[in-house]
């Protein structure tokens, strides 16, 4: 199997950039009389907090289109008969690797964020592995 080591680099380094990225956030108020920039009052900084969690729970509750960022896509049925439906994460494919005690790798294919983080914990899933999908013809080899 070939592993493409530029690739896990970019990986690493777009992780890298976003971690200094957050760490380096800060929340200010501008000032209505003068226009500056300033630390914000306790009270306005309770304000924030109270309205950026509203809109994480809101992002996590609801789900949004992959294509347009739409919360909760509906289906769209076309003049034809055709019916057309955006997707969410929770329809994503992820193929996520596992060591074994024995150094072994599995590959494993599953469906949504949810099955992926729990391979990764360790928790048993319906997911495929490599050897059960190699025989139904399913491969992850790289060439």
């Amino acid at each position: 199997m070939k592993i493409n080591t530029s690739f896990m680099a970019a990986a690493v380094a777009t992780v890298g950039l976003m971690a200094a990225g957050a760490a380096c956030a800060a929340t200010v108020a501008k000032d209505s009389a003068t226009g500056e920039l300033r630390a914000p009052t306790a009270q306005e900084a309770q304000v924030l907090s109270q309205g950026t969690a509203g809109k994480t729970a809101l992002k996590a509750s609801a789900p949004r289109g992959l294509r347009t960022g739409t919360i909760n896509p509906q289906p769209v049925k076309h003049a034809d008969g055709t019916v057309e439906q955006e997707l969410d994460e929770s329809s994503l494919s992820y193929s996520v690797a596992t060591r074994n005690a024995d150094g072994s790798i599995d590959l494993h294919c599953v469906t949504g964020a949810e099955a992926a983080d729990a391979l990764l914990k360790g928790k048993k899933t319906a997911a495929k592995s490599s050897k059960a999908a190699a025989v139904k013809g399913h491969s992850h080899d790289s060439k």
